[in-house]
């Protein structure tokens, strides 16, 4: 509380909004209200996206940007122009070791791909073939091929298969897909697991994953599947972990649990 003496006239400032009873003036009166949110968020296709008018219960895919109250879902290739993002695309290439027929390893994926075509010589200069229209496999001599690709889970796959097979001591595949064994694709940097519940998880976690990289989406499982499968508890292995092979998790044969 201050006196203020403005051009000969004084006025003693209490606080306008002071809710404490004063000498002067009585406390600030301040209605209650509520307020109300609605839990609910509605998300707009835009672009491209909204070219298509989708059907009660139809699913879309896209992008959910959140920009300040609004929610809008877009293709990737849309993005840079609501946003200041942007997307690249990274190509890689690697040269690795392999001392099989080039024919009988296009065979040999094409028993656990379902899209393995061959390239024209004149787009690819040489020998190769495609793995679902990613990754590019070439013929570079009699002891190594290349591949070309960028980065998503089946690239990373067939990356991960190929450079096991180059490797091993046979220095070729198995027979077939079926009979690699699943301990010799998996990634070596994690730690393995190192029990028989560890084991277990590795293996629904793989079979997962398999189904999941399905040319058909209809074929996929759905997100209620992936959680149910996740969560129940599964019996125990039938055979010791480093026994099963891709065959089994894929259902061509054998039961792993």
């Amino acid at each position: 509380m201050f006196m203020a003496d403005i051009a000969g006239v004084r006025v003693l400032y209490t606080g306008d909004y002071s809710r404490e009873e004063d000498c002067h003036l009585c406390a600030a009166e301040i209605p209650q209200f509520s307020l109300y949110f609605n839990s609910e968020k509605m998300a707009k296709t835009i672009r491209r996206l909204a070219e298509k008018t989708l059907e009660v219960g139809e699913s879309v895919s896209g992008l959910l940007v959140k920009k300040a109250f609004t929610c809008q879902i877009m293709a990737l290739d849309d993005l840079h122009v609501f946003s200041q993002l942007s997307t690249e695309n990274i190509s890689q290439r690697i040269t690795i070791a392999y001392n099989g027929a080039f024919g009988v390893l296009k065979h040999r994926l094409k028993q656990i791909f379902e899209s393995v075509e061959s390239l024209p010589d004149e787009e690819s200069e040489g020998p190769a073939f495609r793995v679902h229209e990613r990754l590019t496999v070439k013929y570079e001599s009699e002891k190594h091929i290349s591949l070309h690709w960028r980065s998503d889970p089946i690239s990373d796959m067939v990356l991960t298969l190929l450079s096991s097979a180059s490797s091993s001591s046979s220095s070729s595949l198995p027979v077939t897909a079926d009979h690699w064994l699943l301990n010799d694709v998996m990634d070596k940097r994690p730690s393995p697991p190192v029990d028989e519940v560890g084991e277990l998880n590795v293996v629904v976690a793989v079979k997962i994953a398999l189904a999941c990289l399905c040319v058909n989406p209809k074929s996929r499982p759905t997100m209620q599947q992936i959680d149910r499968a996740l969560s129940m508890q599964g019996p125990p292995l039938s055979k010791p972990f480093s026994m099963i092979t891709l065959g089994e998790l894929l259902g061509h044969g054998g039961k792993t649990s």
